[in-house]
Parts: C-alpha cells; structure tokens; sequence
C-alpha cells in the first residue's frame, strides 16, 4: 500500500480535477528535470521519480479513486485541513516594511556600484558593472531562496554588456527554475543568437516545446 502523499508531491489538493494535476506535474517536471540541474542530479532523479510515481496514480481514475479510500491519507489531509482553519488571524496582519540590509557581499562591492547615465533604450555599456552584477548573480544562484534576486542581477548584467553570453544563460535559467517558462524560452533563444553553438540552451529549448512536458 501506498506511503506518500501523492497531492502533497504534486503541489494540489485532493479536490484538483484531472487538468490541474496535469498542469502541475508539466510544471514541476521542467522545474526538476535532471537535465537543468546537472550539480544536483542525484535530488533530482529521486525527485523526478516521485513526481512520475504520484502522476501516475493521479492521472488514472480508478488507480486514484483506490487512492482515496486509504483512510490515512483522508486523515492526514483532514488534519492539515483543520489546522489551518484554527490558524490566528493575526498572523496575517500587515506589518510595516522596513528598508533591507544589504548583503556582505553587496557592501563589499558597493564601491564599485558606479552610477551611470543611461542612454533612451536604457542600455550602458559598462563591462565592469556587468561583472559586479554577474559576480553577484552567482553568489545567489546556488540558493532556491534568493533565484528571484540572481534573476535581477543577471538581468543587469545584460543591461551593461548585452553580449554577456554566460550572463544570458543565467538569466533564462533562473526563469525556467522559477515556473516562467515563456521569458526562459525567449532567455534561451537569446542564448543561441549570442551563440549558436550552445548546446545546453537547445536542449533546454526542446524541453520547453515538448508537448509531453
């Protein structure tokens, strides 16, 4: 009998129709796949067989209503769904924003943070800016905490030197592990007008136009 929590894998609640189980396992597929995560192959091969293992369950009818009777799981869920209703309101109450410390390392290369004129495209040529944003890009990307960030810095990066090629592939990389398929798609073609030979970005590219994902 089955151990996992299915719905729990696939991110949707137990009352998900079968379109939105599909849409779930499409977008966590491209997310994990092991093919984009090259320095955590090991996770996401595990992680990949437990989205195919939960999908499959969920996408049959009767292996899924089967599913449903397993009177663990409807407690389970019960409970998850009991306790937030208990949650205190108050937790949700609007808090003040206060301004955001900068980072170590963002006050180490605060010097060289030059302000710079832009011209009306808003594009800079400033290769040393682009190498302060890149370098801070990188400090982030490692960490699925901060991808919106390092996503911002590439982004900048590209803003100084638009032919910053590792730049590029960052960018659209940080889209594609953040769920924003249509700019990772246009990311990646950038890619390949920067460099035709990118071999990693046609990959990802076939990825994204494959209907089975």
């Amino acid at each position: 009998m089955a151990k996992r929590d299915y719905y729990m894998i696939l991110g949707v609640p137990p009352t998900a129709l079968p379109d939105e189980i599909k849409k779930a396992y499409r977008m966590l597929s491209k997310k994990y796949h092991p093919d984009l995560n090259p320095d955590m192959k090991t996770v996401s091969d595990e992680k990949m067989k437990e989205l195919v293992e939960a999908y499959n369950v969920l996408n049959d009818s009767s292996r899924r209503k089967a599913y449903d009777k397993q009177p663990q799981f409807q407690t389970k869920r019960f409970a998850k769904s009991s306790a937030r209703a208990k949650v205190d309101k108050s937790a949700f109450t609007k808090k003040p924003k206060y301004a955001k410390e900068p980072s170590l390392l963002e006050r180490l290369l605060s010097p060289f943070l030059k302000k710079t004129s832009t011209t009306e495209s808003g594009s800079v040529l400033d290769p040393k800016q682009a190498d302060v944003h890149f370098t801070l890009g990188l400090s982030m990307a490692d960490s699925e905490t901060f991808y919106d960030q390092a996503k911002g810095e590439f982004k900048l990066t590209l803003k100084f030197d638009p032919k910053h090629k590792e730049a590029a592939y960052n960018h659209a990389l940080m889209c594609y592990k953040l769920g924003e398929f249509e700019e990772a798609r246009i990311g990646f073609q950038r890619c390949l007008q920067l460099d035709p030979d990118d071999q990693m970005a046609r990959r990802v590219l076939a990825l994204l136009h494959d209907p089975m994902l």
